[in-house]
């Protein structure tokens, strides 16, 4: 029992490192979601650091990035004033989600809050600075759909998975080496 125990171990981790080889070809990343990345909106600075901005937006969602947070999902993050004044909703986006904006030479952003925007006009933001993050930046983009947001998922996770294959390769050869000492 112990040797097909290993050699179905074996078979999962070297599936999971084939899928997480496959995250890493173009077509398939085209094909799970055309877009690479978010595409931030502009945001007008208040002053010279990320503290306090406004942004326009139009009727819907929008995620809110923060490069270097010390925790995320963290919808206590920012606190967002809709154009007529009121507080605008804000949500945890539910599950950690990262992207690596090659435009900037690679900055790392974290989707801390999601906000709706009931009706189109400047939206201002204030959002809390971590002083152990000096340089710290914000973005606003649309809400990813689910299929950007699993592309972005995959490429977080792709080392793992691809290091899953020589894991389940080691396991196998151990286990029919093994197997053939037993004979």
């Amino acid at each position: 029992m112990g040797r097909r125990l290993a050699l179905a171990v074996a078979g999962v981790l070297v599936l999971v490192g084939c899928l997480g080889l496959l995250t890493a070809v173009p077509a398939v990343q085209r094909a799970v979601s055309p877009y690479a990345e978010p595409t931030p909106l502009p945001l007008r600075l208040a002053g010279s650091r990320y503290d306090e901005f406004t942004v326009d937006l139009d009727t819907g969602r929008y995620a809110v990035w923060a490069t270097r947070p010390t925790s995320a999902p963290d919808r206590e993050r920012c606190r967002v004033t809709g154009p007529d004044g009121r507080p605008a909703s804000l949500d945890d986006p539910g599950h950690l989600v990262e992207w690596t904006e090659v435009a900037t030479d690679d900055t790392a952003w974290t989707w801390t809050s999601t906000v709706t925007a009931p009706a189109a006009g400047s939206y201002r933001l204030t959002c809390r600075l971590d002083p152990d993050a000096p340089g710290q930046q914000y973005a606003v983009t649309r809400e990813p759909d689910r299929r950007l947001t699993l592309r972005l998922r995959l490429a977080r996770w792709r080392g793992l998975l691809v290091a899953a294959l020589p894991a389940g390769l080691v396991i196998l050869g151990l286990t029919l080496t093994w197997r053939r000492r037993a004979d």
